[in-house]
């Protein structure tokens, strides 16, 4: 079992709502997305840099300890953006998430992954679109040009 299912099996047998914080980084040209590959049991996609909120953590909190955890890099901006809800079926069960989204602006441009089994990409809003960037409900509000005025989103996915 991998560890994706083990975490998605606890989410639904303890019915908890899992709330966290990610990152929309976008380098100084504004014209690239940071984003990440988790290599493994999520290796079919990419997703935002971020992770879990822990007791007594702010989302900004978690947010900087997510990208210290991750990256050789650290926030110099965070500007709080919309919240996604997730619903994710797993096994015919639903587990439910509020991912919290933050445009971000990092200190540096040549950032490199702390972390074995993650690779970062760079990419641009072209290659964005072709691309399985979940949660697809950020990714194309990114692409449309919308993800900053929008202030709530549902996504709606299957793990099975």
């Amino acid at each position: 079992m991998t560890d994706d299912h083990i975490f998605f099996r606890q989410l639904v047998e303890n019915r908890q709502i899992r709330t966290g914080a990610r990152a929309i980084i976008i380098n100084s040209s504004a014209d690239r997305f940071l984003v990440e590959k988790n290599h493994g049991a999520r290796d079919g996609y990419l997703n935002f840099i971020g992770g879990g909120l822990e007791l007594g953590e702010t989302l900004k909190t978690c947010l900087d300890r997510e990208l210290q955890e991750e990256t050789n890099a650290r926030a110099v901006r965070m500007e709080y953006l919309f919240v996604v809800e997730n619903f994710i079926t797993f096994k015919g069960e639903v587990t439910h998430g509020l991912g919290h989204y933050f445009e971000v602006v990092l200190d540096r441009e040549d950032v490199r992954p702390i972390n074995e089994g993650i690779e970062l990409l760079w990419l641009s809003l072209n290659e964005i679109t072709d691309i399985d960037l979940r949660p697809h409900v950020v990714r194309d509000n990114i692409v449309k040009g919308t993800y900053k005025s929008i202030r709530k989103l549902i996504s709606r996915n299957d793990v099975d």
